[in-house]
């Protein structure tokens, strides 16, 4: 045996044991859709009623002026193929037609019977001669347009197998199962044509195919190399607030799932880190340990216990509970240590100069009032536990 290609089709040529050799066609004939068409899907409430047995207990009967029909309607841009079967005996062409049946497992019983009568139709306006490519070409251009479906198709309600032609194989499920496998087949083809065709890349203007394109979930395209670039760097950055669409004025999110195709292993984990903190920095009621920088929840009376650690601290000063009692300010801690031993006069005097020159050089972080000290660069400091940025205009020491 071997195959044959036509038009993307194929059949099989068998051998026999005396010698002679039969061919057995079977040509998968696809229906892509250029325009698109539309699909409308009856549903008998009768037909529903009979496959369920009657009407459910929390149901009410139909009266005679209720509709007894519903339909629902999606868009297809390819349906899956008729598959036409073909048996060649020794008289063809010269004096018999080719067995055959025409398999389409969405179509209605009577709509297969109608293609199964106008190849019978060809084959008697050209006898003796092959019509097995005839029939390819009128299937593939026609039939849809014979059977009134251009534009929409409609699928008639569950009823028991249609008593036509033998050849005629039909849909033999409900439509419920039918119309979600159109669905799939269809999507499938799409998805497969878009990794073909040549797309343009909307940050560096190259032209390639789509299987080198990403797809974001607001439908624009981008290169994949140019994704890559671009993920990489806002993650190098801690700027993960920034992952979005590139598109001009579109600011949808870079999903997970993509950031892990796109991002190596250490980047992606990074990006997690980093989200989990963007995260964490939103909710007004997550403060940070000062032992060991860990998040935790905030009680009514402003107080926290770290997880890790098992440390009661006040989140407005940072040290170990007080209730009932006001924060105490930087000079009083220092001067709380100098009562008690733990330094001397000469030291408290120095901390105190240093912690007034700090606080005259520095401006506090907005989240953790941590000091912040610009020593270069721009007026851009991004404090690195929360990569949050802080834009102050040093004159007075204002905040943007």
């Amino acid at each position: 045996w071997h195959w044959k290609r036509y038009m993307g089709m194929t059949w099989l040529n068998l051998k026999a044991k005396e010698g002679s050799v039969i061919s057995r066609l079977q040509i998968y004939i696809h229906y892509d859709l250029h325009d698109g068409a539309e699909v409308c899907a009856k549903l008998s409430s009768a037909s529903a009623n009979r496959k369920d047995g009657g009407c459910p207990n929390d149901c009410t009967e139909e009266h005679d002026d209720e509709p007894d029909e519903f339909s629902y309607t999606c868009n297809f841009e390819h349906l899956p193929p008729l598959i036409l079967t073909c048996l060649l005996p020794k008289s063809y062409p010269s004096k018999d037609p080719p067995y055959f049946n025409v398999t389409v497992k969405w179509m209605d019983g009577h709509n297969v019977s109608q293609l199964c009568e106008m190849l019978d139709t060809i084959w008697a306006e050209l006898p003796g001669q092959e019509v097995v490519y005839q029939w390819v070409e009128w299937i593939r251009s026609s039939s849809l347009s014979h059977l009134m479906f251009d534009g929409k198709i409609t699928l008639g309600s569950d009823c028991p197998t249609h008593k036509g032609d033998n050849r005629a194989i039909s849909r033999s499920l409900s439509l419920e199962s039918v119309i979600p496998s159109m669905l799939n087949y269809s999507s499938k083809k799409h998805y497969e044509a878009f990794l073909e065709n040549l797309h343009t890349c909307r940050i560096c203007l190259n032209q390639s195919k789509g299987s080198n394109f990403v797809r974001l979930p607001c439908q624009h395209l981008f290169c994949v190399k140019c994704m890559e670039t671009l993920c990489r760097m806002h993650v190098k950055e801690g700027t993960v607030f920034h992952l979005v669409c590139p598109e001009t004025k579109c600011n949808a999110s870079i999903p997970p799932y993509l950031l892990k195709r796109l991002l190596r292993e250490e980047e992606f984990e990074r990006w997690d880190r980093l989200a989990l903190e963007k995260a964490l920095d939103s909710m007004s009621d997550v403060v940070y340990c000062p032992k060991c920088a860990i998040g935790c929840l905030e009680d009514e009376d402003n107080n926290a216990q770290c997880p890790k650690c098992s440390f009661i601290f006040c989140s407005f000063c940072k040290d170990p509970r007080h209730p009932g009692k006001q924060c105490i300010t930087a000079e009083q801690k220092l001067q709380r240590k100098q009562a008690s031993g733990r330094m001397t006069e000469w030291e408290m005097v120095k901390e105190m100069l240093s912690i007034k020159k700090l606080y005259r050089d520095a401006i506090l972080c907005p989240k953790c009032k941590v000091p912040i000290s610009r020593t270069e660069g721009c007026n851009k400091i991004v404090r690195q536990l929360w990569s949050v940025p802080v834009l102050p205009l040093w004159q007075g020491h204002n905040w943007i």
